[in-house]
């Protein structure tokens, strides 16, 4: 009998670990500082068990405002992703879009009444040249 419940007792604490540890780290945090707040506890800001990834220039995040030159790098965009990355940046029109060594795409697109060489670089950054 006492085996039985012990082993029944770690089979319920098993699978109520394993419920919690398949939350988001969000919901982790956010539930671990709820329970403080309700005890009446000072908690700082909710982390979670996983900080949040740093800041790398990997990803332009104004990649179409950008008025930088483009960046040579191995550019892994598809034909179709870099004529939509032009295209998103207000860009019609897209003719002669090809990828050079250096892994820029390059194209004669229009915009403004204007056609122009644009070129997009592995961060998805568009620059008219």
């Amino acid at each position: 009998m006492r085996k039985t419940l012990v082993a029944l007792t770690g089979a319920a604490l098993t699978l109520a670990l394993m419920g919690a540890c398949s939350k988001p780290a969000s919901e982790t945090a956010a539930d671990t500082s709820n329970a403080a707040v309700d005890a009446g506890a000072n908690v700082a800001a909710p982390g979670g068990a996983v900080s949040p990834p740093a800041a790398n220039d990997a990803i332009d995040t104004g990649a179409t405002a950008s008025d930088t030159a483009p960046e040579a790098a191995s550019n892994s965009f598809t034909e179709g992703q870099a004529r939509g990355h032009i295209e998103s940046a207000g860009y019609t029109g897209v003719t002669g879009l090809t990828k050079g060594a250096d892994g820029l795409w390059t194209a004669k697109a229009m915009k403004d009444g204007k056609t122009m060489d644009v070129s997009l670089d592995f961060k998805g950054a568009v620059t008219a040249r």
